[in-house]
Protein backbone atom coordinates (compact mmCIF):
# COMPACT_ATOMS: atom_id res chain seq x y z
CA UNK A 1 0.00 0.00 0.00
CA UNK A 2 1.22 3.48 -0.84
CA UNK A 3 2.25 5.78 1.98
CA UNK A 4 2.64 9.55 1.74
CA UNK A 5 6.25 10.67 1.90
CA UNK A 6 7.56 12.45 4.99
CA UNK A 7 10.34 15.02 4.83
CA UNK A 8 11.93 15.94 8.16
CA UNK A 9 13.04 19.54 7.82
CA UNK A 10 16.72 20.03 8.54
CA UNK A 11 15.91 23.66 9.29
CA UNK A 12 12.41 23.81 10.85
CA UNK A 13 10.24 26.85 10.16
CA UNK A 14 7.25 28.47 11.86
CA UNK A 15 3.74 28.47 10.44
CA UNK A 16 1.47 31.51 10.20
CA UNK A 17 0.46 31.03 13.86
CA UNK A 18 4.13 30.93 14.92
CA UNK A 19 3.94 27.16 15.57
CA UNK A 20 6.96 25.08 14.57
CA UNK A 21 6.86 22.98 11.41
CA UNK A 22 9.40 20.18 11.67
CA UNK A 23 8.03 17.65 9.18
CA UNK A 24 6.26 17.97 5.85
CA UNK A 25 3.94 15.26 4.53
CA UNK A 26 4.01 14.98 0.75
CA UNK A 27 0.88 13.55 -0.85
CA UNK A 28 0.00 12.87 -4.45
CA UNK A 29 -2.09 15.36 -6.38
CA UNK A 30 -5.10 14.30 -8.37
CA UNK A 31 -5.28 14.81 -12.09
CA UNK A 32 -8.12 17.28 -11.53
CA UNK A 33 -6.09 19.30 -9.01
CA UNK A 34 -3.16 19.45 -11.40
CA UNK A 35 -5.36 20.61 -14.30
CA UNK A 36 -6.94 23.33 -12.12
CA UNK A 37 -3.55 24.54 -10.86
CA UNK A 38 -2.23 24.56 -14.41
CA UNK A 39 -5.11 26.78 -15.55
CA UNK A 40 -4.64 29.14 -12.58
CA UNK A 41 -0.91 29.54 -13.23
CA UNK A 42 -1.42 31.39 -16.54
CA UNK A 43 1.49 29.53 -18.17
CA UNK A 44 3.91 30.62 -15.45
CA UNK A 45 6.00 27.53 -14.68
CA UNK A 46 7.25 28.79 -11.30
CA UNK A 47 3.71 29.65 -10.17
CA UNK A 48 2.52 26.20 -11.26
CA UNK A 49 5.40 24.46 -9.49
CA UNK A 50 4.89 26.37 -6.24
CA UNK A 51 1.12 25.77 -6.39
CA UNK A 52 1.68 22.05 -6.90
CA UNK A 53 4.15 21.88 -4.01
CA UNK A 54 1.78 23.85 -1.80
CA UNK A 55 -1.14 21.55 -2.66
CA UNK A 56 0.92 18.39 -2.20
CA UNK A 57 2.33 19.47 1.17
CA UNK A 58 -0.35 21.67 2.70
CA UNK A 59 2.22 24.43 3.16
CA UNK A 60 1.19 27.90 2.11
CA UNK A 61 3.21 29.66 -0.57
CA UNK A 62 4.51 31.99 2.16
CA UNK A 63 5.63 28.99 4.25
CA UNK A 64 7.38 27.58 1.18
CA UNK A 65 9.28 30.85 0.84
CA UNK A 66 10.41 30.56 4.46
CA UNK A 67 12.03 27.18 3.83
CA UNK A 68 15.78 27.10 3.39
CA UNK A 69 16.73 26.16 -0.14
CA UNK A 70 18.10 22.65 0.64
CA UNK A 71 14.83 21.67 2.38
CA UNK A 72 12.81 23.24 -0.45
CA UNK A 73 14.89 21.36 -3.05
CA UNK A 74 14.25 18.05 -1.28
CA UNK A 75 10.52 18.68 -1.08
CA UNK A 76 10.38 19.91 -4.69
CA UNK A 77 12.19 16.80 -5.91
CA UNK A 78 9.82 14.50 -4.03
CA UNK A 79 6.72 16.32 -5.29
CA UNK A 80 7.99 16.25 -8.88
CA UNK A 81 8.84 12.56 -8.50
CA UNK A 82 5.29 11.79 -7.36
CA UNK A 83 3.82 13.94 -10.12
CA UNK A 84 5.71 12.09 -12.84
CA UNK A 85 5.63 8.60 -11.32
CA UNK A 86 3.40 5.79 -12.49
CA UNK A 87 1.64 3.40 -10.17
CA UNK A 88 3.83 0.54 -11.37
CA UNK A 89 7.01 2.43 -10.40
CA UNK A 90 5.64 3.04 -6.91
CA UNK A 91 4.13 -0.42 -6.45
CA UNK A 92 6.12 -2.89 -8.52
CA UNK A 93 4.28 -5.28 -10.78
CA UNK A 94 0.70 -4.28 -9.99
CA UNK A 95 -0.19 -2.90 -13.40
CA UNK A 96 0.00 -6.03 -15.51
CA UNK A 97 -3.01 -7.39 -13.66
CA UNK A 98 -6.60 -6.84 -14.70
CA UNK A 99 -8.52 -5.52 -12.88
CA UNK A 100 -5.95 -2.79 -12.30
CA UNK A 101 -5.38 -1.77 -8.69
CA UNK A 102 -5.41 1.96 -7.99
CA UNK A 103 -2.56 3.35 -5.94
CA UNK A 104 -5.07 5.51 -4.09
CA UNK A 105 -8.73 4.43 -4.26
CA UNK A 106 -11.27 7.05 -5.36
CA UNK A 107 -14.87 7.70 -4.54
CA UNK A 108 -17.03 6.75 -7.49
CA UNK A 109 -19.89 8.88 -8.74
CA UNK A 110 -22.21 6.43 -6.97
CA UNK A 111 -20.54 7.22 -3.61
CA UNK A 112 -18.80 3.85 -3.38
CA UNK A 113 -15.05 3.42 -3.17
CA UNK A 114 -13.31 2.25 -6.32
CA UNK A 115 -9.99 0.54 -5.70
CA UNK A 116 -9.67 -1.21 -9.08
CA UNK A 117 -10.84 -0.88 -12.65
CA UNK A 118 -11.02 -3.16 -15.65
CA UNK A 119 -8.88 -1.83 -18.50
CA UNK A 120 -10.04 -2.68 -22.00
CA UNK A 121 -8.20 -1.88 -25.22
CA UNK A 122 -10.19 0.44 -27.50
CA UNK A 123 -11.87 -0.84 -30.64
CA UNK A 124 -11.21 0.81 -33.99
CA UNK A 125 -14.69 2.34 -33.78
CA UNK A 126 -13.80 3.86 -30.40
CA UNK A 127 -10.58 5.38 -31.73
CA UNK A 128 -12.54 6.75 -34.70
CA UNK A 129 -14.94 8.42 -32.24
CA UNK A 130 -11.98 9.72 -30.25
CA UNK A 131 -10.65 11.40 -33.38
CA UNK A 132 -13.90 13.34 -33.82
CA UNK A 133 -13.05 15.47 -30.76
CA UNK A 134 -11.28 18.68 -31.79
CA UNK A 135 -9.44 19.24 -28.53
CA UNK A 136 -6.56 16.96 -27.46
CA UNK A 137 -7.72 17.06 -23.83
CA UNK A 138 -11.24 15.96 -24.82
CA UNK A 139 -9.76 13.11 -26.89
CA UNK A 140 -7.71 12.03 -23.88
CA UNK A 141 -10.73 12.09 -21.57
CA UNK A 142 -12.88 10.25 -24.12
CA UNK A 143 -10.44 7.38 -24.68
CA UNK A 144 -9.62 7.17 -20.94
CA UNK A 145 -13.29 6.93 -20.06
CA UNK A 146 -14.03 4.46 -22.86
CA UNK A 147 -11.26 2.09 -21.81
CA UNK A 148 -11.89 2.24 -18.05
CA UNK A 149 -15.59 2.94 -17.60
CA UNK A 150 -14.71 5.91 -15.38
CA UNK A 151 -16.64 9.15 -15.82
CA UNK A 152 -14.74 12.39 -16.40
CA UNK A 153 -15.31 13.34 -12.74
CA UNK A 154 -13.91 9.97 -11.60
CA UNK A 155 -10.89 10.38 -13.88
CA UNK A 156 -10.22 13.78 -12.28
CA UNK A 157 -10.11 12.08 -8.86
CA UNK A 158 -7.29 9.74 -9.91
CA UNK A 159 -3.98 10.53 -8.28
CA UNK A 160 -1.31 11.51 -10.78
CA UNK A 161 0.59 8.17 -10.59
CA UNK A 162 -2.66 6.31 -11.41
CA UNK A 163 -3.43 8.79 -14.21
CA UNK A 164 0.12 8.57 -15.59
CA UNK A 165 0.00 4.77 -15.55
CA UNK A 166 -3.34 4.76 -17.37
CA UNK A 167 -2.05 7.17 -20.02
CA UNK A 168 1.10 5.09 -20.53
CA UNK A 169 -0.99 1.99 -21.10
CA UNK A 170 -3.47 3.78 -23.40
CA UNK A 171 -0.56 4.99 -25.53
CA UNK A 172 0.55 1.35 -25.77
CA UNK A 173 -2.95 0.37 -26.91
CA UNK A 174 -2.97 3.10 -29.55
CA UNK A 175 0.56 2.57 -30.88
CA UNK A 176 1.69 -1.02 -30.27
CA UNK A 177 0.84 -4.16 -32.24
CA UNK A 178 -0.82 -7.24 -30.78
CA UNK A 179 2.57 -8.98 -30.46
CA UNK A 180 3.57 -6.45 -27.79
CA UNK A 181 0.67 -7.59 -25.59
CA UNK A 182 1.07 -11.26 -26.40
CA UNK A 183 4.42 -11.18 -24.58
CA UNK A 184 2.67 -10.11 -21.36
CA UNK A 185 -0.03 -12.78 -21.43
Amino acid sequence: MFQAKIHNLVWPIKDEKNQPIETVTIKTLTMGQHRALNKESNNDDLTLLRSCISSATGLTVEELKNLVTPDYNSIQNQVLELMSATTSTLLEGVFNKNPVALLIPIQGDNGQEKATYKLRPPTVATTDLMDTHDDEWQRTLFISSSCTGFSQAELERLCLPDWNQLQERLIDFLEKSADFFRQEM
